[in-house]
């Protein structure tokens, strides 16, 4: 038995999706309109924990500072010097632009010429951190890339190959969140992790990082996993000349390698983490950092990052090795 026949044609199926999909075009008239006109504020896409971490670092840069001494490198830079703990110790400002290991020697180059622009005269040294795995990749990932060039330029990012963020970005969807949302409505770190655990939001991670002059307390308590065979990827020369090229005149460099936990690595580390700082030094044409290869396990969060208590050791050994190699460093 049969109790109802519905009839559904064409004139019907426009009817009914017609008007939500004028509603989506019309919206995204609109946002287009004002990426065009110029109506939308510039992309901040503070959006996640490592696209949060570039904005602060890059608008940093591009602030009047009055550091003498900046830092630059990878992840372990950001969260292995406090950067306020060593403006105490050294007597003169720090400033800490440590950024993302996805990212590259280059990329950090980047946001030296812009410290460079805004802050002409200064730095009086500038300290380059790296830890051995991120010195035996190839180069950064093309995505994360990608974001902090688009980031440096102000230009929105629309990943390509992907469908969805195509057309959102298309849409004027992906901007609207970028540079209006993003700037209003709080942004949830996941809950799933530490991080998002220790820093619950984008905008409390930037307001840790600026009362840290730049760093990030590590939080995660991980097992040490990897791979511990270090070396130089071969892509590090030709970087390292076009990072040269960013330091300010008269600014010192002086590079290190950051320390992994003691037992990780085989016992010949120390002599692999001496040759690698050697030659690390000379390409980049640096001094060399008398700084730990290893420390004691109960110091790291993750095998790339030691923890807060590591962090404020570490911290106080690079002040000393700075006082040792620049004497009058208050004095300035």
């Amino acid at each position: 038995m049969r109790s109802h026949v519905y009839q559904f044609g064409l004139r019907d199926a426009l009817l009914t999706l017609l008007p939500p999909l004028g509603g989506v075009l019309l919206v995204a008239s609109i946002l287009q309109a004002g990426l065009v006109f110029g109506l939308l504020p510039s992309p901040r896409p503070a959006l996640d924990a490592d696209r949060t971490v570039m904005i602060h670092q890059i608008e940093a840069a591009r602030r009047q500072q009055e550091a003498e001494v900046v830092l630059v490198g990878d992840s372990s830079c950001l969260m292995d010097v406090m950067a306020d703990q060593l403006t105490e110790e050294l007597g003169v400002p720090a400033l800490n632009l440590g950024t993302s290991s996805f990212l590259d020697l280059e990329s950090y180059g980047r946001l030296l010429t812009e410290f460079r622009r805004a802050n002409p005269g200064r730095p009086r040294a500038v300290v380059l951190l790296m830890h051995p795995e991120a010195l035996r990749r190839a180069g950064g990932e093309p995505y994360w890339l990608a974001v902090f060039d688009h980031a440096l330029r102000g230009a929105d990012h629309c990943p390509s190959g992907q469908f969805l963020a195509q057309m959102l970005c298309h849409l004027g969807l992906d901007p609207f969140r970028s540079r209006v949302l993003s700037r209003v409505v709080p942004v949830a770190l996941p809950q799933t992790n530490e991080f998002g655990r220790a820093y619950r939001f984008t905008a409390d991670l930037e307001r840790q990082m600026a009362r840290r002059r730049g760093s990030l307390e590590e939080p995660a308590v991980r097992r040490f996993t990897g791979n511990a065979e270090y070396r130089l990827a071969s892509a590090l020369r030709p970087q390292a000349s076009t990072f040269r090229q960013a330091l300010p005149a008269g600014t010192v460099l002086l590079v290190g390698i950051t320390p992994v936990p003691a037992g990780f690595p085989g016992a010949d580390y120390e002599q692999t983490h001496a040759s690698m700082l050697a030659e690390w030094s000379a390409m980049l044409g640096a001094r060399p950092l008398r700084l730990p290869a290893v420390m004691a396990a109960d110091q790291f969060g993750r095998v790339t990052h030691l923890n807060g208590r590591g962090a404020a050791v570490y911290t106080r050994i690079l002040a000393g090795e700075l006082r040792s190699i620049l004497p009058g460093l208050a004095s300035r």
